[in-house]
């Protein structure tokens, strides 16, 4: 009788053990559970505040390479003819360009090319062929200010006789890569700042970046308003030597 109390004793303590060990494995999942799920909790709730900014640098340059092309055309109702006059053309241009200081093989005019079309007169085919011949003299330079005095000064041509299709110039600063690291600098600062000024009128502070995006370099003419650049990262051409480079770079910060 003793021997099965002493084997019943042994069977509640052994029950016992076994019910505290599951209350301790129980006690540490719920911790451990608590503080998975209390940091998914601020994981979430950081993730919910947060702000985007725009930082914006800005510089004025002065472009240092010019180009300047010029598109001509004579026609006729021969061949020979239509050639001689453009001959001519190029050689009245030529002369123009001279007194700016553009001569030689600089100014050398491309290849005629040549088109030949039916004459109509009140829709009707006339029987005659018309012999177009086009010519394009084009340079790039270093010159800046004497492009700008060609560009200036074009209504030369006009008053010689010379009636031309298209005069353009476009300027370019090609030393975008010296500018390029300050800029981002300060256009990261700005955006910073006005991070800051959010998070202080929120009652927050500005953590950690949770993402940045740097836009390309713009750049246009200073007189254009900001925002109508003329051109993106893949040139640096515009219609003016004074120029403004442009960068934007977008930021998500969290809040804390």
């Amino acid at each position: 009788m003793a021997t099965s109390n002493g084997f019943l004793s042994a069977i509640a303590n052994n029950n016992r053990i076994a019910l505290l060990c599951a209350s301790v494995v129980l006690a540490g999942g719920i911790t451990i559970g608590s503080v998975s799920l209390a940091n998914g909790m601020v994981a979430m709730k950081r993730a919910d505040r947060e702000v985007t900014v725009r930082g914006v640098a800005q510089r004025n340059v002065t472009a240092n390479r010019a180009s300047w092309s010029v598109n001509y055309s004579e026609a006729a109702y021969d061949l020979s003819e239509a050639l001689s006059a453009v001959d001519r053309d190029s050689v009245t241009i030529r002369k123009y360009l001279a007194k700016q200081g553009f001569e030689d093989a600089m100014t050398k005019p491309s290849s005629a090319n040549i088109s030949v079309t039916d004459e109509y007169r009140d829709g009707k085919y006339t029987g005659r062929k018309v012999y177009t011949v086009r010519r394009t003299i084009s340079f790039t330079t270093s010159k800046v200010a004497q492009v700008q005095a060609v560009q200036a000064n074009k209504d030369e041509l006009a008053q010689g006789g010379l009636v031309v299709d298209d005069v353009n110039a476009s300027y370019e600063y090609t030393e975008l890569d010296k500018v390029k690291p300050e800029m981002i600098a300060e256009a990261t600062k700005d955006a910073r700042r006005a991070a800051e000024k959010f998070a202080n009128d929120s009652g927050s502070s500005v953590g950690g970046i949770k993402s940045a995006t740097q836009g390309y370099f713009s750049v246009s003419s200073r007189e254009a308003p900001s925002g109508d650049e003329e051109y993106g990262s893949s040139g640096q051409t515009a219609s003016s030597p004074d120029q403004r480079v442009r960068v934007v770079t977008t930021i998500d910060y969290y809040l804390d």
